[in-house]
């Protein structure tokens, strides 16, 4: 996601979708997922987006067979957690010239969340989660359209290849005069439309939506140890399995930390006994 013309001459190159009616099921997810990761997330990495970002349970409801027919599949939103991401919403206000320009302004305290730096907030800076009604504040140095004039005002002064990327998502409410969004609510499918800007068609989203479910559920899960108490295994509700076990932790380190002090002590007196040989020997010599 960039101003720059040569990602917007790439994107004019894929405004017809590949033909995947030749390509085998895995073909089709991959690509699928090369294109779409490749314009949705292309500054984080894939174990980040599915640890921190992905939703395997998307919201749905009841439809009729017309509005079936007429609202695009709800797979088609498996990137709308990605646009409550504050770097994300920097972009898609029109404050930054590219994704990556959005999150430097958030690393340098430039974007305020509710009037609080990001930077000083416990969260994974642009990575930060927006809730709905949260407002973001952009201080107008270091947006690329504002040239400063006499006094605090700014001229707005457009870039080259902009008017492709100047649309505002409806979950977003947008004041210029102030550089201030407010993030409204969860992108949503509309009939005939997905909220989510996206430059392949509704397929493709389901493509990768079975692509990276497969790969969430496949991930390794470390089961715990056994409980055992008195000798016997037994099962507990979480919180009290967490105290129990932090009651034999306990325990147990205790128990490791007096048998280290006896083996020193033991240690000592051998030493000790092994010098008074040593010196009676020296004595009777």
């Amino acid at each position: 996601m960039s101003w720059d013309p040569r990602n917007l001459e790439n994107l004019v190159s894929r405004t017809k979708a590949p033909d995947l009616s030749k390509l085998s099921v895995f073909q089709q997810k991959w690509l699928a997922k090369r294109e779409l990761r490749g314009y949705h997330v292309p500054n984080i990495s894939e174990k980040q987006f599915i640890n921190r970002h992905f939703v395997a349970n998307l919201p749905n409801r009841q439809l009729s067979q017309e509005e079936k027919l007429a609202v695009p599949p709800i797979q088609a939103l498996m990137f709308g957690e990605l646009e409550r991401r504050v770097d994300v919403v920097v972009f898609r206000s029109h404050f930054a010239d590219s994704i990556w320009k959005a999150r430097k302004l958030v690393v340098q305290g430039d974007v305020l969340v509710n009037g609080v730096k990001v930077a000083q907030l416990q969260s994974r800076y642009p990575a930060r989660r927006l809730e709905d009604g949260d407002m973001i504040t952009v201080k107008p140095r270091g947006i690329p359209t504002l040239r400063p004039t006499s006094g605090a005002e700014h001229k707005f002064v457009p870039k080259p290849y902009m008017s492709p990327w100047m649309f505002t998502p409806a979950y977003l409410e947008v004041d210029y005069k102030t550089c201030s969004t407010v993030f409204l609510r969860t992108p949503v499918a509309q009939p005939n439309e997905v909220e989510v800007p996206s430059p392949l068609p509704p397929t493709f989203h389901q493509l990768v939506f079975e692509w990276y479910v497969r790969r969430k559920r496949a991930k390794k899960i470390h089961l715990k140890k056994p409980l055992v108490v008195a000798g016997q295994t037994v099962r507990l509700k979480p919180k009290f399995d967490s105290i129990m076990r932090m009651d034999q932790e306990t325990r147990e380190k205790a128990r490791r930390e007096r048998a280290a002090q006896m083996r020193t002590q033991k240690s000592e007196e051998l030493r000790e006994a092994a010098r008074a040989e040593q010196a009676q020997a020296q004595a009777q010599a």
